[in-house]
């Protein structure tokens, strides 16, 4: 279920302009509702995901936390919670994104002790929400927001061929930059949905 406001804003970036609506939408699993935002030709959810689930985990296991931060999935996790009609970024998807707006336009305007606050131009309100070690350590909350993507480290990304086994690509906002970095499956990042189109 969605529903979009009516405000439409334009935004300018780079020196192109896009168009910016803001709405909701309701998991029907669970029946909690999200912010959404439209930009350009892509959908987001304009929060992090809290879909209760296996390889979904609270920070310190704390589910209060989780009502603000959302929940840190492995990415094995995270590439079944989004809800129909939604699915996790791809690489590319983030990409589009990323190049539209820099950090300080993704991240939210509070809570943030790396490099301030946002602006969140942008509507996406990034949160640093930390990230879950492989070993079941929390670290990062507050500092860092990290988010899946659904493509796998590729070894035609250093020349060669096929897959380079359990490494993930994702994006990580700290200072006002959103880094590319990749990660182990096992790791738990936020979850970012964006709708099929």
């Amino acid at each position: 279920m969605k529903n979009k406001l009516t405000l439409i804003t334009l935004l300018l970036t780079g020196g192109l302009a896009y168009a910016q609506t803001m709405g909701t939408m309701t998991d029907s699993r669970d029946g909690k509702t999200y912010e959404t935002v439209t930009i350009g030709n892509q959908e987001w959810m304009a929060e992090n995901l809290n879909y209760e689930m296996s390889g979904a985990y609270a920070y310190k296991n704390d589910l209060n936390i989780a009502r603000t931060y959302g929940l840190l999935y492995t990415w094995r996790a995270a590439m079944k919670a989004c809800p129909t009609g939604w699915h996790l970024p791809s690489d590319t998807e983030w990409n589009i994104l990323v190049n539209h707006f820099g950090g300080g336009a993704l991240k939210s305007t509070s809570g943030w002790k790396e490099g301030g606050n946002g602006t969140n131009f942008s509507g996406f309100n990034a949160l640093p929400a930390g990230k879950r070690l492989s070993s079941g350590t929390f670290i990062e909350i507050g500092l860092y927001g990290n988010f899946w993507s659904s493509t796998e480290l590729s070894k035609s990304d250093f020349g060669h061929h096929g897959f380079i086994k359990d490494i993930v690509w994702y994006r990580s906002l700290g200072n006002n930059y959103v880094y590319r970095n990749d990660n182990k499956k096992e790791v738990g990042h936020s979850c970012r949905c964006i709708r099929n189109y």
